[in-house]
């Protein structure tokens, strides 16, 4: 048993920063978890949580602080909780984002990461980078608000300006809430229908959408709805979605147009892109960019049978088929792969096959129609690949694998399950999600 008690002050040296972003010491050689501590620093903390294999504390005082910290540029940084890194600089955010990839690599698999060809953290061209927000409308002492939930919390936290979102997305959601509380709308919690709003808005197009969760729809909507499209130049659609009372989604199963078009538009790599509300685009755009390109750079030839797996709106399986043979494009989402055939028609690509199924259902049916793939691109949420995925890609043994990754742990684990079969030809981490501790990583695998 642990002999430390709730409310102890301890002193601790930092030795690294994990995966949440928090500093990492040791106590009688338990872990001790610090929000806000960075590496090399020495504190007292105080304890808030004992368990058996760790300790959670927060800073009491410095006794040597790093001189990689920073000032935090938002005022909301310690109630929101979103950003959890930006009080380190942004040099060290980059090299704490290769190490919890190393790090990663060396819990969960036997490589020697010494060895690796691991290259250094591609930093995002911008800071605000959020090209969408979604955020939960509350009534407040300022009257309709929209915010965050505080981090494992049910608080609320009014924001007024996020920083890291685009200037774009920010000026639409003023511009809605505005009109909102002109027309005296409340959230479902205090007699109204209101209980999200999401915001899509590309600086690259200029171009906006809007969409309201709603509990059920009202009339006054409909002139909401004109009123909003009609405000900025930059909206080019509002819609409707109510929300399913018994699903953990924000969108209910359906969206509906009160103003303008169905979708709005981008342009990626030369791609002409068509987003609805529920297609899937990177938050990060312009560092997708970079992501894309160091896998349309790899060795792609134009005999290449490429199966794009977990493929959203199937941009980079579009981007790939101007390049191979033939693309299967797989991914679970109706509306996703439905928002890839519009995408596709629009840049007359015809090499490639959509399917709206798991990728454990069709990889083995493709199998079965001997369609053999010179390369497997994998994109999975962060839960990784399913046990049966591992089991067909180990089955099929195609020559090259390209993993896609948004969390670290779930790629070593799975690429533990693959090292038998496959080298590790480079491995690239990306800074997609800049004063946050997630990591996006491209991990080039060849077979033995």
């Amino acid at each position: 048993m642990v002999s430390i008690i709730k409310g102890s002050k301890i002193l601790l040296d930092i030795k690294t920063v994990g995966i949440n972003g928090e500093g990492i010491g040791y106590y009688n050689k338990l872990a001790v978890f610090v929000k806000g501590a960075i590496t090399k620093e020495r504190i007292y903390a105080l304890v808030t949580e004992v368990h058996d294999k760790y300790l959670v504390a927060t800073i009491d005082s410095f006794v040597e602080k790093s001189n990689r910290r920073a000032e935090p540029f938002c005022k909301f940084y310690e109630d929101c909780g979103a950003c959890n890194i930006q009080h380190i600089k942004k040099n060290e955010q980059l090299k704490i984002k290769r190490n919890i990839l190393i790090n990663s690599l060396k819990r969960y698999t036997n490589l020697d990461t010494e060895k690796l060809n691991i290259g250094l953290t591609v930093e995002s061209p911008l800071n605000n980078y959020r090209n969408k927000a979604q955020m939960p409308f509350r009534d407040t002492n300022f009257g309709l608000s929209l915010g965050l939930y505080q981090e494992n919390t049910n608080k609320f936290v009014y924001i007024d300006e996020c920083k890291i979102q685009s200037q774009l997305v920010n000026t639409v959601i003023n511009k809605v809430l505005t009109i909102l509380r002109r027309h005296n709308e409340t959230t479902d919690k205090k007699g109204g229908v209101l209980k999200y709003l999401v915001v899509r808005a590309l600086e690259s197009s200029k171009e906006a959408q809007v969409t309201f969760i709603l509990k059920e729809f009202k009339d006054s909507f409909k002139e909401i709805g004109k009123e909003v499209y009609d405000s900025m130049d930059e909206i080019k659609s509002v819609f409707y979605s109510i929300q399913d009372k018994n699903s953990v989604s924000i969108f209910g199963s359906t969206t509906i147009l009160l103003e303008g078009r169905n979708y709005i538009r981008d342009n990626m790599l030369g791609l002409k892109v068509s987003l609805s509300p529920k297609s899937f685009y990177q938050l990060n755009s312009e560092a997708s960019k970079n992501l894309y390109s160091e896998i349309l750079n790899s060795d792609i030839k134009e005999t290449d049978i490429v199966f794009d797996c977990y493929s959203g709106i199937g941009l980079l399986g579009l981007l790939i088929a101007k390049k191979a043979k033939h693309v299967y494009s797989i991914d679970y989402n109706s509306d996703s792969i439905k928002n890839a055939r519009i995408i596709a028609k629009d840049n007359d690509i015809s090499n490639i096959t959509f399917y709206s199924d798991r990728i454990e259902n069709r990889l083995p049916r493709l199998k079965e129609e001997n369609i053999k793939p010179d390369l497997i691109v994998l994109d999975p949420p962060r839960s990784g690949l399913d046990q049966k995925v591992i089991d067909t890609l180990r089955l099929i043994k195609p020559p090259r694998i390209i993993y896609i990754s948004c969390n670290s742990s779930t790629l070593a684990k799975n690429l533990s399950q693959l090292l038998d079969l496959y080298d590790i030809e480079k491995i690239t981490p990306y800074d997609f999600f800049t004063e946050t501790a997630l990591v996006e990583t491209v991990c080039l695998l060849t077979r033995k």
